[in-house]
């Protein structure tokens, strides 16, 4: 939270200077006139066309300096906490909770393969699965498909079949 307070002084920072830039232009441009009046001129009709092209230029200039400064702190103060707060997080999950809110989000199906899965060791023949699943063949096939699309199970071909076996990560949180 305090790097964003930072974050938002730099905006403000950034805004107040070009605020300054253009009240500069202002003094510059009509120094016999009213500054608040050529300000105002400036924000509602634009730049005059006799203005000297280098003081827009360094307005310019000072805008993106700032630009470049914040997008410098966003990237060096504020990616590392993130980064450092997912990865936190991912290795909270990595046990049971993970394991327990996948199982929520499945379908019944994928549900008792993952049971025979687990009442097996964590690994099993699919064919095998089939049947103490109680799907067909095309049905057991395409929920071991759709599991292993998801990362839960790692299918490997053997002979007519195909060894199906729970993740790492997924088998430890189950066995908690």
């Amino acid at each position: 939270m305090e790097k964003l307070k930072v974050l938002l002084i730099l905006l403000l920072a950034a805004a107040a200077g070009l605020a300054v830039s253009l009240y500069l232009i202002a003094l510059v441009f009509v120094p016999t006139a009213s500054p608040a009046q050529e300000f105002l001129q400036i924000v509602t009709e634009g730049l005059p066309a006799g203005l000297p092209l280098v003081i827009p230029l360094s307005a310019l200039l000072f805008l993106s300096t700032v630009l470049a400064s914040m997008v410098g702190v966003i990237y060096f103060m504020v990616l590392p906490e993130m980064k450092s707060y997912y990865e936190s997080n991912a290795g909270e999950m990595a046990g049971g909770d993970a394991s327990a809110m996948v199982m929520r989000t499945l379908k019944p199906e994928e549900q008792k393969v993952i049971g025979v899965l687990k009442a097996h060791g964590g690994t099993y023949v699919q064919k095998f699965i089939t049947k103490e699943a109680g799907l067909s063949r095309l049905r057991t096939h395409r929920v071991v498909a759709a599991l292993a699309e998801r990362g839960i199970v790692r299918v490997e071909k053997r002979g007519n079949s195909n060894d199906v076996t729970l993740a790492e990560w997924f088998l430890e949180g189950l066995q908690r």
